[in-house]
């Protein structure tokens, strides 16, 4: 028996978000089950790894569906791109390397902060500062490897590495950066730690101002 390879259709690009590496395609030919008659696709459906669509650009693709079951654009490939649109070619990548060694400074630095101020005994003064640092830093870090996940580079931000920095106090910029790069936030696994990881620097931070966390901050303190 010989199978056959699925039919070819052609649209035009009417959105794309290059940021977030997804857009939508209207098909030449009505598709079935369709209600929208615009069809979502993806970055990394692209058979080219290099290519990156633009709004204006055709497509040729074949259809698939999404985990709802909803029929969306892959197997994508540009076959024509008008003069006002731009399709680019060679992506800029991303020194995920550079990153890393920034974010290694960036930990050597909050732990000495944390130290002098348990020395100092002004650890809950300086709180809301390293909050707003790592929240910061943390967003900076889900925005590094958003980048990369666009430029579909092989190498890629461990994961351990970005939930390190929101149990030290980066979970609001991460939570941020979820919500505003679409990033992580449909991967269940990630989400659970992610959850447990507030959960633990919620409690933690409670004991730290509670009566007993103070009394403990207070033996430490060589100098207040």
């Amino acid at each position: 028996m010989q199978l056959t390879e699925p039919a070819q259709l052609t649209g035009k690009v009417v959105h794309w978000r290059d940021d977030k590496g997804f857009g939508f395609v209207v098909p030449d030919s009505v598709v079935p089950d369709n209600d929208t008659q615009q069809l979502f696709f993806h970055i990394r459906d692209f058979t080219d790894s290099k290519i990156r669509p633009a709004e204006g650009c055709r497509l040729q693709f074949s259809l698939g569906k999404d985990k709802q079951g909803r029929p969306i654009a892959c197997q994508l490939k540009v076959v024509d791109a008008p003069a006002k649109a731009t399709v680019l070619t060679d992506p800029k990548l991303i020194d995920l390397d550079y990153t890393q060694d920034v974010a290694l400074y960036f930990r050597c630095a909050f732990l000495v902060l944390v130290v002098i101020a348990l020395l100092f005994g002004t650890l809950p003064y300086v709180l809301p500062i390293l909050y707003i640092e790592a929240s910061l830093f943390t967003y900076w870090l889900y925005r590094a490897d958003k980048a990369a996940a666009i430029a579909r580079q092989r190498q890629r931000l461990p994961e351990q590495s970005l939930q390190l920095f929101s149990l030290i106090g980066g979970w609001p910029g991460a939570l941020l950066a979820q919500k505003k790069l679409s990033h992580k936030k449909r991967k269940f696994l990630f989400q659970r730690e992610f959850l447990l990881v507030i959960i633990g620097n919620g409690i933690l931070l409670l004991w730290l101002l509670s009566q007993h966390g103070q009394l403990f901050l207070g033996r430490l303190a060589l100098w207040s």
